[in-house]
């Protein structure tokens, strides 16, 4: 082969190279092209975190698995991230609205009517029960082979109570005494626990031969095996309270996330189906007039300790 054509097959193969390696880079280079960069943009800013108070009513397990699903729920509804703060009484859940540490809380009526005037309390919300109605009955449980039958059986038993500052806790000996002239002196003993659902674990534990409990927990506690032998008349939910210190923004938002919850929609129901049984059926908007009831529950009350 001449000089000139070892040249010219030379310059082709450089060429070859060349094109080979452009293309090569063009092939790897995940870049983006500066024309089609979108415009940046400031991250969005983080929701801010609220807390949601709640009373130990129930154990710390049974709160969390009830009401952690009512936290998703507003977390995606609202423009605020909730968390659960419990504590142990009413009183202190309330104390905590006054004082701003949470923003929101499911709380007693008891509680409520007597401090809203002290602490500045505002109730916003009423749960409803599984009829659509914003009230809840009282019940009185036992074990199923028992001869209680009527209130006028209670006499020498072993009576078990919720909280002295639940409505139930404080009403019920009263509701007894004015049914049956039974006072406490006349059962074999009457204690208060530290919730409902450890009323209705003592008496499955045998401990007390009668537990007096809320509509929903009463509920629960037949399928454990408990059986309803009186039913007292019907008393306001526990409401959803907000205090002086909670933001107008924050307020309006929790009322509008549970007042659109649809109990007939099937994604819905699935989603209720995880939350604590007294907040699984929709709610309605609240004012104080909703809670004479309970006003003349207290007055009774407080006529019976003079």
């Amino acid at each position: 082969m001449s000089r000139s054509g070892s040249i010219y097959i030379f310059l082709i193969l450089f060429v070859v190279v060349g094109i080979i390696m452009v293309t090569y880079e063009k092939a790897v280079d995940i870049s983006i092209d500066s024309r089609f960069t979108p415009i940046s943009s400031s991250p969005l800013p983080e929701k801010p975190t609220r807390y949601f108070g709640v009373v130990s009513r129930y154990s710390p397990r049974e709160i969390y698995e009830g009401y952690q699903p009512i936290m998703d729920y507003l977390n995606q509804n609202t423009s605020f991230n909730f968390e659960l703060k419990l504590c142990e009484s009413y009183l202190g859940t309330a104390t905590q609205l006054a004082q701003g540490e949470v923003s929101v809380a499911a709380l007693g009526s008891l509680i409520y009517i007597t401090k809203k005037d002290t602490l500045a309390l505002d109730i916003i919300l009423q749960p409803l029960n599984k009829n659509g109605k914003s009230t809840n009955r009282i019940m009185f449980v036992t074990q199923n082979n028992t001869d209680l039958n009527s209130l006028d059986d209670l006499r020498g038993k072993r009576i078990v109570l919720p909280s002295k500052e639940s409505l139930t806790g404080q009403w019920a000996p009263i509701y007894i005494q004015e049914k049956t002239g039974l006072k406490q002196d006349d059962f074999e003993t009457m204690h208060y626990a530290s919730h409902h659902t450890m009323v209705a674990e003592l008496v499955l534990q045998n401990k007390f031969d009668v537990g007096i409990i809320k509509e929903p927990v009463a509920e629960m506690a037949k399928e454990m095996g408990l059986e309803i032998f009186h039913i007292a008349p019907p008393l306001p939910t526990s409401p959803i309270v907000v205090s002086s210190k909670t933001d107008l923004q924050l307020k309006d938002e929790v009322i509008a996330a549970f007042t659109a919850i649809d109990v007939n929609q099937a994604s819905m129901i699935k989603t209720l189906e995880n939350w604590d049984e007294e907040f699984s059926h929709g709610f309605q908007k609240a004012v104080n007039e909703d809670y004479n009831i309970t006003i003349s529950v207290l007055n009774a009350i407080n006529k019976a300790k003079k």
